[in-house]
């Protein structure tokens, strides 16, 4: 019996499909919270569920409008090309919340990374700044926090040094590292690519003649 399983002190509801690869499971909490925590690390497990829950976090989902963000953030940190010799798609980041962004200017997938110690996001109240959260969210955190959320997940096949679950309907998933300490510590979260028509290049440039956002030299 591996942790996910032995998280039973409340009621399961098993959704079947049970197989080699994965089981989706929605959970009942019962009676009042389920986990503790510090402080800093509920605020930012509250926020991390809430992107399980609705695939956002804050105006940053998939399918959003980087100018729209950007009106309301500032201009986003420009971390760099995913393939050298591209311009798009390009990886950008709000302190911790990294942003692939195609030629229309279409976020298409959002990733929170988790395990430093701290989470930064961006500040709702200051545009371009961020706030920093302590974070060191276990496993049994994470699936008490999606159980008060009603959000229910299914879980992947672990391979070596890690596991992981993704939230239904949104498939927002969840990775966390077992080869630090003695419950699987959260690693990272993040969406699955946001599908599109993307528009062709020429219109693209054509769009965008101001090469918003301007590249900024690596």
């Amino acid at each position: 019996m591996d942790l996910l399983d032995a998280l039973t002190g409340r009621s399961w509801a098993w959704a079947g499909l049970r197989d080699d690869r994965l089981d989706m499971i929605c959970v009942s909490t019962g009676d009042g919270p389920l986990f503790a925590g510090e402080a800093g690390d509920m605020e930012a497990l509250a926020v991390l569920a809430s992107f399980g829950a609705t695939g956002h976090v804050g105006l940053l989902h998939p399918g959003a409008q980087l100018r729209d963000v950007c009106a309301v953030h500032g201009m986003p940190w420009d971390i760099g090309r995913i393939d050298n010799r591209h311009r798009w798609p390009h990886l950008y980041s709000y302190g911790d919340v990294e942003l692939v962004v195609c030629r229309c200017r279409i976020i298409t997938s959002v990733l929170v990374q988790a395990g430093r110690g701290t989470v930064d996001l961006p500040s709702q109240a200051q545009p371009g700044e961020v706030i920093a959260l302590p974070v060191r969210l276990t496993l049994a955190q994470v699936v008490g926090a999606l159980a008060a959320a009603g959000c229910p997940w299914e879980r992947l096949r672990p391979i070596a040094g890690q596991c992981g679950l993704r939230t239904l309907p949104q498939r927002v998933d969840f990775t966390f590292i077992t080869d630090d300490g003695p419950d699987p510590v959260l690693h990272s979260v993040g969406t699955w690519a946001h599908r599109h028509d993307c528009m062709p290049a020429e219109v693209a440039e054509a769009a965008f003649a101001d090469d918003f956002p301007t590249e900024q030299p690596g």
